[in-house]
């Protein structure tokens, strides 16, 4: 998944984005997309941002991620779960006023564990109707695909004129900038100067609109493009830790091993162990 302002290619077949995800361990860095998404965690867990606040999903968790809201994720114990992301026009087809609607659905809705498990049995029929792919079975996906979204329209849809989606293109647009900035040259020295000077801004203020919009500051996001791109690397070459880490657009080995840590609970060495080892 880039990192950027994603865009959502569905299943050939059908016309909503399906995976089944089997992760030994990743970090995918903040980035948005207009599509609705839905994550239900089989087994293990993950570290999920959505604008800033945190959540810790395991085993049984499910939540939804609205259309423009930037988020990030950590697994760093390995996890299985089902993806299903459901394309922005699909959702404005059939929903009204769907630029001002939100959906609050995560594990903290407990008022509504009822509707959340009808959510997953039908995210699981989901998973079991696409993998046997027997006759009729794009009309049986599109029955379930329409019972998900009535499910969250009447139990978890809240109408919100301050809330926006189509308005949030506006500064997304610029963060996009910024974005694909970092993505060509985050193996280079980048600072902060030179990357408000790609929006033209000066460099304080700069600093205060990506904080205030990515939650985060530039350097810290910066850091997390630069593992994230070092843990492909881990699991994908034979390079050394120093090559990789060089590579990265690291040149402090105690420090890119301090954040290595901090996000994936471990040492590159130790996490390079483990990937060898859930592959044999």
């Amino acid at each position: 998944m880039d990192f950027e302002h994603e865009i959502i290619s569905s299943n050939q077949d059908i016309s909503v984005k399906f995976q089944y995800v089997d992760d030994t361990g990743s970090m995918i860095s903040k980035h948005w997309h207009r599509s609705l998404e839905i994550i239900y965690i089989m087994s293990g867990s993950l570290e999920l941002n959505i604008n800033g606040v945190d959540y810790n999903l395991s085993e049984n968790d499910l939540i939804v991620i609205n259309p423009l809201e930037i988020h990030s994720t950590t697994c760093k114990y390995g996890n299985t779960a089902v993806v299903l992301q459901i394309p922005y026009q699909f959702c404005e087809n059939y929903i009204d006023d769907i630029a001002t609607t939100k959906f609050i659905c995560n594990p903290a809705t407990t008022e509504k564990t009822s509707y959340l498990n009808q959510l997953k049995e039908t995210l699981c029929n989901f998973f079991e109707t696409y993998n046997k792919k027997g006759s009729g079975y794009k009309l049986q996906i599109n029955g379930l695909i329409f019972n998900l979204l009535f499910i969250l329209v009447s139990e978890f849809s809240k109408k919100d004129k301050k809330f926006d989606n189509k308005k949030s293109d506006k500064y997304l647009d610029r963060l996009a900038l910024v974005i694909n900035y970092v993505k060509k040259h985050y193996s280079e020295n980048i600072t902060l100067e030179s990357a408000a000077s790609e929006l033209y801004l000066n460099p304080e203020y700069f600093s205060r609109f990506f904080k205030k919009y990515m939650g985060t500051t530039f350097l810290k996001y910066l850091n997390t493009v630069r593992l994230e791109q070092a843990y492909i690397d881990l699991a994908n070459t034979d390079n050394t830790i120093s090559q990789i880490m060089e590579k990265n657009g690291f040149s402090n080995d105690k420090m890119f091993i301090k954040l290595f840590k901090d996000e994936y609970g471990c040492s590159p060495n130790e996490k390079r162990k483990q990937l060898k080892i859930n592959n044999l």
